[in-house]
């Protein structure tokens, strides 16, 4: 059954694979963001967290809300205490609305009392949700790849251009990769139940991080010689990489998480695609561009109106 659903940043990454599923299944699409792309088929709103009403009225008639909005470091965006506040308000205006379910993109492992600023920040906005009265989908993704992803293209984009591979400490801690369109298909699909659901996306291989990096390097035909540091030098090279990439590649929380294996569940799959065969099937393009986040958040966008119209 088609609905009226809302999407925050149906131009991102995750978004962008959210908005072809849902539009794939026929439904009517509008989205809250401030980095729109042409598109005919839909509404576009400001993400505007100063003006409430403005988020209200994306919510007008929608049933179903997919919400993507967070920030992955502050230096990059918003302080994941801003992004908690701003998070309550989505919801706020959601409920106001009358929205009838709710699916909320995590994260694997969130904990209030992670050392994480990131993973409290997710823990809380969990709660939020939970204590809404909406009918929700929590969706706890792992590490995400497909496409233009961050973390596997950017290690075959390292493995491609320099002759050692900097791995923090031992290289033995886990993480469980979920392509992207398993994703989308999984949220889209919860979107149209009612019951109350917490799961973890996470697909059917785990990896040590060394042993990843080793399955990236063979895809690709590059070298890999790996030199195990302290995680506070590979924090210090991946500064001084800043200035050749203009990126942040890791922060040392990333690092920390990483080895604290916050991105590993343990349990059956939930989505299906296997990270061996999409290295393979992909192997010729992978890692060829270095994939930044701060140029994604700063490309030149088309204005957002004021309200909300029919973009393209």
């Amino acid at each position: 059954m088609t609905k009226k659903v809302l999407l925050t940043g149906a131009y991102g990454y995750s978004g962008t694979y959210l908005r072809r599923h849902l539009q794939a299944a026929g439904h009517t699409l509008r989205t809250l963001t401030n980095h729109p792309a042409p598109d005919a088929d839909i509404e576009v709103f400001p993400l505007d967290f100063g003006d409430p009403a403005s988020l209200t009225a994306a919510f007008d008639g929608v049933t179903t809300f997919y919400n993507t909005y967070w920030s992955r470091y502050a230096p990059s965006g918003t302080p994941h205490s801003q992004a908690v506040a701003n998070t309550a308000m989505l919801f706020d205006a959601a409920r106001r609305a009358g929205v009838e379910r709710v699916v909320h993109l995590s994260i694997t492992n969130p904990d209030p009392g992670s050392f994480y600023a990131y993973y409290r920040g997710k823990a809380a906005v969990e709660d939020l949700l939970t204590d809404s009265g909406m009918s929700y989908a929590i969706v706890r993704p792992s590490v995400l790849f497909g496409g233009d992803d961050i973390l596997i293209n950017n290690i075959a984009w390292l493995l491609r251009r320099f002759p050692v591979f900097a791995i923090p400490g031992t290289g033995r801690y886990r993480l469980r990769p979920v392509h992207v369109d398993d994703l989308a298909d999984l949220c889209v699909r919860l979107g149209s139940q009612r019951t109350d659901t917490v799961i973890d996306a996470v697909g059917p291989e785990s990896f040590a991080f060394e042993d990843l990096v080793g399955a990236i390097a063979e895809a690709v035909a590059a070298p890999f010689r790996p030199v195990h540091l302290p995680a506070a030098a590979v924090s210090v090279l991946l500064r001084g990489m800043s200035l050749l990439t203009r990126d942040v590649i890791l922060t040392r929380d990333e690092i920390d998480g990483l080895m604290a294996e916050l991105v590993m569940v343990e349990g059956e799959a939930t989505c299906p695609t296997r990270l061996t065969g999409y290295l393979h099937a992909n192997a010729d393009r992978i890692g060829r561009r270095y994939q930044s986040e701060l140029a994604r958040r700063k490309a030149p966008q088309p204005p957002v109106p004021s309200t909300g119209i029919k973009s393209g």
